[in-house]
């Protein structure tokens, strides 16, 4: 399986995201997962490689697959080539990016090249792909493309209307399947919750989505111990597995956490409701 975190908007937690549930999967279903970093910021590639070797010229990466399969050449070995283990979970592989993929950016690159480089990748049946994508439209459009399934992270601010929007538009264009739309660094104030419904309600009403049956999963959490990174290798921040586990279940069609579950705020353990 193939799913996209994509958004025309920066700033939204896409490779945060990105990185949490490649840990989540890895973690609760025990099945390997590949990342692809499909951004010239490469926020994917230090979350899970480390801002060391972000900064090393290491090897092949996704700008050497892309333009290979631009020159109408194969990419399979590269791509095993590019392929970087996660010192922070073995399960996780690495597809880095560099600063060279902005070398592809603009509307005469190939959408598919992604979709062809991933045809014939080293890519077993049971191992999740998960496309990190960049705001541009040339590698938001690329991922897409590519994916069999897209998420959008979305902040609760008037700038994030359009691209959220352009972004719906793309995926709808390519006609691919919305997993959900994932509000994101939000607040456990009541006000805020509010916010996110009144922002759920506005955007259900434009012409674009009404009547699409596009779900709001549970919101990412503003915890001041997503920018350190610990997590990566610790446990997640709090509020977090919950929207992990909501994007889990539109993967695969199960839950993860079966012992605890968090509806609302009453907490249900094994049958008994505690408060």
């Amino acid at each position: 399986m193939v799913i996209t975190i994509a958004s025309m908007k920066g700033g939204v937690g896409k490779s945060t995201l990105s990185t949490m549930i490649a840990k989540f999967i890895a973690e609760e279903r025990g099945t390997p997962v590949t990342v692809i970093d499909l951004d010239p910021q490469r926020g994917a590639t230090i979350l899970l490689l480390g801002a060391r070797y972000a900064k090393q010229d290491a090897g092949p990466g996704i700008y050497e697959i892309l333009q290979s399969e631009h020159d109408n050449i194969p990419s399979t070995e590269l791509f095993n080539q590019a392929l970087v283990v996660s010192p922070y979970k073995e399960l996780i592989r690495v597809i880095p990016s560099n600063a060279s993929l902005a070398q592809l950016r603009g509307p005469e690159t190939p959408r598919e090249l992604l979709s062809l480089a991933l045809q014939d990748a080293p890519i077993g049946e049971d191992e999740t792909v998960i496309i990190d994508t960049s705001p541009d439209v040339t590698f938001c459009e690329m991922g897409i493309m590519a994916s069999d399934k897209i998420f959008i992270p979305i902040t609760m601010s008037h700038q994030s209307g359009v691209p959220t929007l352009n972004t719906l538009q793309a995926v709808m264009y390519a006609e691919k399947e919305i997993g959900g739309l994932i509000p994101t660094l939000i607040g456990r104030a009541k006000w805020q919750k509010a916010r996110v419904e009144a922002w759920r309600e506005s955007l259900m009403q434009t012409d674009l989505v009404k009547g699409r049956g596009i779900d709001v999963l549970p919101a990412m959490p503003f915890s001041h111990s997503i920018p350190s990174g610990k997590w990566r290798w610790g446990k997640l921040p709090k509020g977090c597995p919950e929207m992990l586990d909501a994007i889990y279940v539109k993967l695969f069609g199960e839950h993860a956490l079966v012992v605890e579950e968090v509806v609302d705020e009453t907490v249900l353990v094994e049958g008994m409701v505690a408060a």
